[in-house]
């Protein structure tokens, strides 16, 4: 198992999943942004009723009203205040019972497992593999040559393009590299490889 660094790097270096944790982040600000806006409407408006409390106290209103927990302890006795009591609380429903979940799963819970699954499959053969087998596709005859091979105790990788048919080959405990078929640099990297050994 990959360490949690390990996770984060490979996480992090995707592009698409660096853009999925900005949006996260800004989901996140806005969030705050709107908690010290109603915190800060929450002190005009009881001040205008005649009640004195702390910041810490608004932000307290403004998060137990927007998460509906809604503990009726600070309450408004004006109708401007109920209002506001209401759209706080319509805001809350929409950000931290709707969007919250829906944003945190869609951006980062769900890129955050793939790259935890990316980094169980390999993206090249082991380094100490030579003279072996590549196989570059996976099925019944394939799975009857690998029986052969481990038989004989022929090395050998199957190279799979699709990263859910990896996964799972690799689950089966085959020896399998994720990489483009039709990609030199799949290949390259493990004449690379070789070349160093031997030289």
């Amino acid at each position: 198992m990959k360490s949690l660094s390990t996770l984060f790097f490979l996480y992090v270096r995707n592009r698409t999943s660096r853009r999925n944790l900005m949006l996260l982040v800004r989901f996140f600000t806005v969030l705050l942004a709107m908690v010290a806006a109603y915190s800060v409407v929450f002190h005009f408006l009881m001040a205008r009723e005649g009640q004195e409390y702390s910041w810490v106290t608004g932000v307290y209103w403004t998060l137990t009203v927007m998460s509906t927990l809604g503990f009726g302890d600070i309450t408004f006795h004006t109708d401007a205040g109920r209002l506001f009591s209401l759209l706080v609380l319509l805001s809350g429903v929409v950000f931290l019972l709707v969007l919250l979940p829906f944003t945190f799963i869609e951006f980062f819970y769900e890129p955050w497992m793939k790259a935890q699954a990316a980094a169980r499959v390999p993206t090249e053969a082991p380094p100490n593999m030579s003279g072996h087998v590549v196989l570059t596709r996976y099925g019944p005859i394939a799975a009857a040559l690998i029986e052969k091979l481990n038989q004989y105790n022929y090395p050998y990788v199957v190279v799979l393009s699709d990263f859910d048919k990896a996964l799972s080959v690799h689950d089966e405990g085959i020896n399998v590299m994720l990489g483009h078929i039709d990609d030199p640099d799949t290949y390259w990297l493990r004449l690379r490889e070789l070349v160093h050994l031997k030289g």
